[in-house]
């Protein structure tokens, strides 16, 4: 396995260095995809060791994450690391879901957060909650945490779709074909800082998980 870390990150520079270094410990290259950011994210990355991507405009975290997945395949890469750059995901969980694939096999292997009522913002709960109950509909099989953004992908099954997403529903996107070509999917624990969650993540819970049905049913019934 080579495993090749994608970091989307738009205005993280409080974040990304650490984000960058924890993911290097654990994978052979780290990419950060600076999705146009003002505030010094993409110098930070460098700094800190990761080779920098750039868009000179804000065009959603899809976006930024197809620009590095192109870059990992046209190198070699047998796996992209997806890890959001906001710090709410633990590096030292990276062997675990990289273990998880060695061992089993599968095509993607998904982090899934404990859903924990007490600890998650509650916007967060319910948008994660009713999405991956609509997505275990729609593939015929359980997705425990289906908008998570730490999961690790088999390139070369990637290689073989058309991806289209812009922003928040690129990861619905993925799980939807790779099901529909009827690869292999597992789950893996993963930690999740929400302490400032709220504050940290850029995603409008109503609004994106609204979007992100309405993409999911256009990408299991019409096929695009």
């Amino acid at each position: 396995m080579r495993v090749c870390a994608l970091i989307p990150a738009f205005n993280e520079a409080a974040h990304i260095g650490e984000v960058v270094r924890g993911a290097a410990r654990h994978v052979e290259l780290v990419v950060v995809i600076d999705d146009g950011s003002s505030d010094g994210t993409a110098d930070i990355a460098r700094d800190a060791g990761a080779t920098c991507l750039r868009s000179q405009a804000n065009s959603g975290k899809a976006s930024a994450l197809r620009m590095g997945i192109a870059f990992a395949r046209d190198r070699e890469f047998t796996h992209a690391l997806f890890i959001d750059g906001d710090g709410q995901h633990a590096p030292d969980d990276i062997p675990s879901l990289v273990q998880a694939a060695r061992n089993t096999g599968a095509d993607l292997v998904i982090g899934t957060r404990s859903f924990d009522r007490n600890r998650m913002p509650g916007a967060r709960y319910y948008s994660n909650t009713i999405g991956s109950k609509v997505a275990s509909w729609l593939v015929g099989q359980e997705i425990k945490d289906s908008q998570c953004g730490f999961r690790l992908v088999r390139l070369d099954k990637l290689r073989l779709m058309t991806l289209r997403g812009r922003k928040y529903e690129l990861e619905m996107e993925i799980l939807i074909k790779i099901s529909l070509a009827g690869c292999s999917i597992v789950h893996v624990p993963v930690r999740t800082v929400y302490d400032e969650g709220q504050a940290r993540s850029k995603m409008k819970p109503v609004r994106d998980t609204v979007r992100i049905c309405f993409w999911s049913l256009v990408y299991r019934f019409l096929g695009v």
